[in-house]
């Protein structure tokens, strides 16, 4: 029997196990085999196939129309993914397009505060500057971006004066982007406002719109839907409700030792994830797990005290205190039609990069990668918030954040440095490490920006108790005997891990490095569409793209 008198459904049975690279070489044999190798069904699956088992996601899906797209066309944008994948994994990834922004207040005595990339509104970039540093009544500038190529242009500003805060919500879809937290020259109080990003409807519209005010706290630590968290005096958490400008409820500081007087600063919350009704509050030495009820302030409460106060139902104490810290729920292999954020159906893990603080001016020359592993017997259904057992996270003493990896990341006093977290597993910071040879080691001048894609960790069969290991190594309960159930391999593409086998941890990528100057200060990352941020001392920003140039 001759190759091409078998049925198609057969070599495309044949296709479903090769890779990219196999349907290429095929693609050489003869003419009959070449026309199999450009069906649109052959790269249809190539490209959910590879999807599913590659952590990071396609770039810049949001763009394409896939039940439309041709097989050439599908073809193009597969190659073009794994070699954004490819890239953005090397020990030295190259940038395909960079683009400089200026805001209106850069200078000498200006200060970039932050870069962000805006998932929803792609190809725009937010900054905020600080745009004089000298004047006691100091000024700060968002300003929206639209980037295309090289090229960057301001399609709308917000100036703000006696900024206290802000933050940019992690739900795409909300109506609400991003809150301010200032402080009214007329009143002395303290106002929050809501705005919104989106395209203008008219001429006569603006892109950053206004859509609510209301009265504020001092340090708001998180935006996550209709609900912003921001902490008081005591350290206790406020939940408000965006939408509806009022107070929630909020959430108690736990008392160590029953005494309101101790532990205060252990308690100063740095971040915050919210998956359903739970709350994740990770501070300088706690990690506390809140669950919202149902039925909190009724609508017509305002921001008043006159709201439920929630205690914690779970907590973890770390054994040394916090410099920083950024944690994120891990988003699974990318669907082709679906991109759904992680939700409490499916408990995530929870990737958390922590800089441990010291005695001295400066932190820990390391990053510590952990993960919060969820409660795999978790149901909403059988929840009890007094049982711990039923709780979706710290749902035992010994099921606190497992140690994955320490990575060496040296910092150097007064040099800017920075972490940042993408939810498909991208960590990127900013340190001082200019020698390739002596990566722990901090160089004299200079600053390096680094990251990796953290790897998926499989749950632990039983884990090293707390006391049981060597005294300089009892961070967490740490990882012990891992292997994957029923002989699965690690969700890495590249991996070739098996049963008892621990996955082997990706190297550090140097995306860029200066090795004289220390102007670099804020990072954002963009794993969507390939990018990452740079932001300067000076109020400059420079983005670049690691997705290789060129249309379908």
């Amino acid at each position: 029997m001759q190759l091409n008198t078998l049925p198609e459904d057969v070599i495309f049975q044949v296709f479903l196990y090769l890779d990219v690279d196999d349907i290429l070489s095929i693609r050489q044999t003869c003419k009959w085999l070449a026309t199999a190798t450009r069906d649109r069904a052959v790269w249809h699956y190539a490209l959910s196939k590879h999807s599913k088992r590659s952590a990071l996601p396609i770039p810049d899906i949001k763009q394409y129309d896939l039940p439309i797209l041709s097989g050439t066309e599908l073809e193009h944008l597969t190659l073009r993914t794994l070699a954004f994948w490819s890239n953005w994994q090397s020990p030295q990834p190259r940038f395909y397009q960079e683009v400089w922004i200026r805001p209106g207040g850069h200078g000498p005595n200006a200060r970039n505060l932050a870069v962000i990339f805006l998932p929803h509104f792609p190809a725009h970039v937010l900054t905020l500057t600080l745009s004089d540093t000298t004047s006691r009544a100091r000024r700060f500038l968002f300003e929206l971006w639209h980037t295309i190529g090289d090229t960057a242009t301001c399609v709308d500003k917000v100036p703000i004066q006696a900024l206290a805060s802000y933050a940019v919500n992690t739900v795409t879809d909300s109506p609400t982007t991003f809150t301010i937290t200032r402080r009214d020259a007329n009143s002395e109080q303290l106002v929050t406002e809501a705005y919104r990003v989106n395209a203008p409807a008219s001429s006569n519209s603006t892109y950053i719109q206004l859509e609510k005010q209301f009265q504020g706290y001092h340090k708001t630590v998180g935006l996550h839907g209709s609900w912003l968290m921001a902490t008081d005096a005591h350290k206790h958490i406020r939940v408000i409700d965006v939408d509806a400008g009022r107070l929630k409820c909020t959430l108690n500081a736990p008392t160590p030792l029953g005494n309101p007087a101790l532990g205060s600063t252990e308690l100063q919350c740095l971040d915050t994830v919210v998956l359903g009704d739970f709350v994740l509050s990770f501070c300088k030495q706690y990690i506390v797990l809140y669950r919202i009820p149902s039925t909190t302030a009724n609508s017509t409460t305002t921001l008043s005290e006159d709201t439920p106060r929630v205690d914690a139902v779970a907590s973890y104490k770390w054994r040394w205190r916090i410099d920083t810290v950024t944690a994120m729920p891990r988003r699974k292999g990318q669907n082709l039609y679906t991109t759904d954020p992680p939700s409490l159906a499916s408990p995530p893990l929870i990737d958390i990069l922590i800089r441990f603080d010291t005695w001295f001016p400066w932190p820990v020359n390391l990053l510590h990668h952990f993960v919060l592993m969820p409660n795999p017997a978790y149901r909403p259904d059988a929840l009890k918030v007094t049982d711990p057992a039923t709780l979706p996270y710290l749902f035992s003493p010994a099921e606190g954040p497992i140690t994955v990896n320490s990575i060496p990341s040296p910092l150097r006093i007064f040099t800017p440095s920075d972490v940042v977290l993408g939810p498909y597993g991208t960590a990127l910071w900013l340190d001082a490490s200019t020698d390739a040879t002596t990566p722990s080691q901090a160089g004299d001048h200079g600053q390096r920006i680094a990251g990796m894609v953290l790897p998926r960790v499989p749950l632990p069969v039983h884990r090293v108790p707390l006391g049981d290991g060597p005294q300089d190594d009892q961070v967490s309960p740490g990882l012990a005997d891992l292997h994957l159930e029923g002989g699965q391999r690690a969700e890495r593409e590249d991996s070739n891990a098996t049963a008892g086998a621990i996955p082997e941890w990706p190297n550090v990528s140097v995306f860029h490095m200066q090795d004289r100057e220390e102007r670099w200060n804020r990072l954002a990352v963009d794993e969507e569409g390939g990018r990452i941020a740079v932001g300067h001392v000076d109020g400059t920003v420079r983005v670049f793209s690691y997705v290789p140039v060129g249309g379908l």
